[in-house]
C-alpha cells in the first residue's frame, strides 16, 4: 500500500513536471513568434515610413493642345478666359502665346499670316476657331475643316464657331464625327438649335477683342465712386428698329441729362482710339447699359458692361432666324447662369426700371456693381472650365 502511494505521487510530480516543462516550450515558441513579426513589421513600416519620405518624382506627362485662331472672338478666348500672354511675330502677321494650365500645354496662333501652310503637322489636340456669320467666312472655315483630314497625327478635334446671328449653321454637320467627319465637339455663339450639351454646346460672344476692348482687372475699375449717368446707349442707331423707337422714347421723355446718347448713323467696324475711349467712359460713368436687339439679341455691349460693373438693360426679344424661340431662349446662357441683367419685353417699361434705380440708396447701387463685376469674374472662370 505504501509502495503503491509513493508511485502515485512519483506519477503525479512527473506529471506536473512535463506539464511545465511543456508550458515553457510553448511560452518560448509564443514569445519567438512575437518577436519576429515585431521585428518584420517595424522593419516593413520603416521602409514605407523612408519611401514616403523621399521625394515623389511625378511624371505625368502634360498634354499639348494647339489652339488656331481664324476669328476674333479667339482673342476673347484666349486672353480674357484663359488669361493667356500674346506675343506678335513676323511683323505682327501672326499672334502667338504659351500657357500651361493643369495638366495641358496650349499653344496659341492667330492672325493674317497664320496660313495652312505654316501649321505645325504633328498636332494631335486642336481646338480651332472659326467665323461662320457669312457665306464667304463659312467658305473660309469650311477650308480649315477640310485641311484637317491631312493632320494624320490629330486625335481630338474642339471648333469654336461664331455662328450666323441668324442661327443658320448647319453647315457644319459634316464635319462632326457622328456623321463621318473630324469635329468630336463644337462650341456654338447665340441660341442655335443644335446645341444638346453632348455633341454641340453654347459658347459666349463675349466683348469685342477685335476692337481693343480690354480685359479689365479689378484694381483699374472704380466701382465706389459715384457715376454721374443713369444709364447709357453707344451704337448704330438703324431706321425703323427698337433702337430707333428706344432713342424717339428717350428724347420724348427727356432723359438725356439722365442717359448718355452717343449715336450713329452707320455700323462702324473698328474704333478709333477716340472712340473706344469714349465709349468705355459711358460704360464707368453708368449704373446702367441699354441694350437693345440689332441682328441678334446678344451682343457684345451686354458683356462689356458686366465686365465694367454696369447693369445691361437687355431686350427679351428673339430676333429673325432659325436661333431658338422657346424659353429660356433668348440668352438662354445669360439666363440659366442667372446673369445680373434687367430684361424688358418693350422699352416703354423703362420709366419703370429708372425709377426704381432712382430709389435706390449710394450703399445699394455700389453693392450691385460689386455683385455684377464679381458674377462676370465667375463667369469667365466658369467658360474656362469648359
Amino acid at each position: 500500500m505504501c509502495r503503491l502511494r509513493k508511485r502515485v505521487v512519483f506519477l503525479f510530480i512527473l506529471c506536473l513536471y512535463c506539464a511545465l516543462f511543456l508550458t515553457l516550450i510553448l511560452y518560448w515558441m509564443y514569445t519567438e513568434h512575437i518577436n519576429f513579426n515585431s521585428e518584420d513589421i517595424e522593419e516593413s513600416s520603416y521602409a514605407d515610413l523612408k519611401k514616403e519620405q523621399q521625394p515623389m518624382l511625378y511624371t505625368t506627362k502634360k498634354i499639348p493642345v494647339e489652339i488656331w485662331g481664324k476669328a476674333s472672338i479667339s482673342l476673347y478666348l484666349w486672353q480674357h478666359i484663359l488669361k493667356g500672354p500674346l506675343h506678335s511675330i513676323h511683323n505682327s502677321l501672326m499672334n502667338v502665346g504659351n500657357l500651361t494650365l493643369n495638366n495641358f500645354e496650349f499653344s496659341f496662333k492667330n492672325g493674317a499670316g497664320f496660313i495652312q501652310t505654316t501649321v505645325p503637322q504633328n498636332v494631335q489636340y486642336l481646338v480651332l476657331v472659326i467665323n461662320g456669320r457669312s457665306p464667304d467666312k463659312v467658305k473660309q472655315a469650311e477650308e480649315w475643316l477640310k485641311y484637317l483630314k491631312k493632320l494624320k497625327q490629330l486625335k481630338k478635334v474642339c471648333v469654336v464657331l461664331l455662328g450666323s446671328e441668324q442661327c443658320e449653321n448647319d453647315w457644319i454637320l459634316p464635319y462632326m464625327v457622328s456623321r463621318g467627319g473630324t469635329v468630336n465637339v463644337a462650341f456654338l455663339v447665340y441660341d442655335s438649335p443644335l446645341v444638346d450639351n453632348k455633341e454641340f454646346f453654347q459658347w459666349p460672344l463675349g466683348v469685342a477683342e477685335y476692337r481693343g476692348f480690354p480685359d479689365f482687372s479689378e484694381s483699374s475699375i472704380d466701382l465706389l465712386s459715384k457715376r454721374p449717368y443713369l444709364g447709357n446707349f453707344v451704337g448704330t442707331v438703324y431706321k425703323n428698329s427698337s433702337r430707333e423707337s428706344m432713342v424717339t422714347f428717350i428724347k420724348k421723355r427727356k432723359w438725356t441729362d439722365k442717359i448718355l446718347l452717343i449715336e450713329r448713323d452707320e455700323w462702324i467696324p473698328n474704333e478709333t482710339s477716340e472712340s473706344r475711349k469714349h465709349y468705355i467712359e459711358a460704360l464707368q460713368l453708368s449704373d446702367l447699359t441699354l441694350s437693345p436687339v440689332g441682328m441678334n439679341t446678344e451682343c457684345y455691349r451686354i458683356y462689356e458692361a458686366l465686365a465694367l460693373g454696369s447693369v445691361p438693360i437687355v431686350e427679351d426679344v428673339v430676333t429673325r432666324g432659325k436661333c431658338a424661340r422657346t424659353p429660356p431662349a433668348p440668352l438662354r446662357l445669360l439666363k440659366q447662369l442667372h446673369a445680373p441683367v434687367i430684361w424688358l419685353s418693350e422699352w416703354t417699361n423703362l420709366s419703370t426700371v429708372l425709377h426704381h434705380q432712382q430709389q435706390l440708396s449710394f450703399r445699394e447701387i455700389t453693392k450691385r456693381r460689386i455683385k455684377v463685376f464679381n458674377w462676370y469674374k465667375n463667369f469667365k472662370r466658369l467658360m474656362k472650365q469648359k
